[in-house]
């Protein structure tokens, strides 16, 4: 039974850390408004270059803050319009975000943050990297995008941080991308890897392009995947990353991406297995999805 000396300790005890706590958080806070006041500076921009020049600003200071002892744990809830995805192992975070420009295309920004480790800077470079669509690259390197989910999957001692995102490409047409991050033995990261098993062959990652006013389905969820056996067909439930079959428009468009929408009513996916994210066809999509 614990004495009342016991319990009063234990009390002041918990209300010291309690304390603790908040005050460590209360430098972030201060720090979160400022982000949050120089990012509100970049919508109020009319032109390019003043918007661009706006984040600019705001990029550095968020460099700032997350460079500073402590900032991984803190969650930047108030900062509205930029992604934050946090690994389910809590290793990595992955910060995103974009600025439209007026001819329809998109700058990215975003960092790569490793708990209790380093802080990679990302700024999309596609425009200046020819092939970037199948190509391993460096932090310093990176394409751009805007990420939407992380799911961690691994295979022989190696963790791969599987990416869903976003792209708005240009002014006809826009991109959804499944990617894979890793780390080599240093810590370094890398977008890209050969692990995509593809009906054009294995890649380095998946680029899903559609129509501009198109609105092209990608997610993780556990849905049903339909394997021939004989004259039947057997169901399998699984995780998997499912989404729409996309045909063109009209017949005389087929191979022109940028006319390409959702058939409406079939869906394929990956699904993880044997170290490969292997496409699959047709699979079974409900009306209510079970995500995570």
């Amino acid at each position: 039974m614990i004495n009342r000396f016991s319990s009063t300790l234990f009390i002041l005890i918990g209300c010291f850390y309690f304390r603790a706590i908040k005050q460590d958080s209360i430098p972030f806070r201060a720090y979160e408004d400022t982000l949050v006041k120089l990012e509100k500076r970049i919508w109020v921009c009319k032109d390019d270059s003043s918007r661009i020049a706006a984040n600019s600003i705001f990029f550095q200071k968020f460099r700032l803050v997350l460079s500073l002892p402590g900032a991984f744990k803190y969650p930047f809830d108030s900062v509205k319009d930029i992604s934050r995805l946090k690994s389910e192992d809590n290793k990595i975070r992955i910060t995103s975000w974009n600025i439209p420009l007026k001819n329809g295309s998109y700058q990215y920004y975003g960092f790569f943050e490793i708990n209790g480790g380093e802080l990679f800077p990302l700024q999309g470079k596609s425009y200046e990297i020819q092939g970037w669509q199948n190509l391993k690259l460096p932090a310093e390197k990176w394409y751009g995008a805007v990420y939407f989910k992380i799911i961690k999957v691994s295979y022989s001692k190696i963790d791969y941080y599987t990416l869903l995102g976003w792209d708005g490409h240009d002014a006809a047409s826009n991109y959804k991308l499944i990617d894979v991050l890793t780390l080599d033995d240093k810590g370094n990261p890398s977008f890209g890897s050969p692990v995509f098993k593809t009906a054009e062959g294995v890649k380095n990652r998946v680029l899903i392009e559609y129509a501009e006013k198109a609105n092209a389905l990608l997610r993780y969820d556990y849905q049903t995947m339909l394997i021939p056996k004989g004259n039947k067909v057997k169901r399998k439930k699984a995780w998997m990353i499912v989404t729409d079959r996309l045909i063109p428009m009209d017949p005389s468009m087929k191979g022109i991406r940028k006319y390409y929408v959702p058939a409406g009513d079939t869906y394929d996916a990956f699904i993880f297995r044997d170290g490969f994210w292997t496409f699959v066809e047709d699979v079974e999509v409900t009306n209510s999805p079970v995500t995570k």
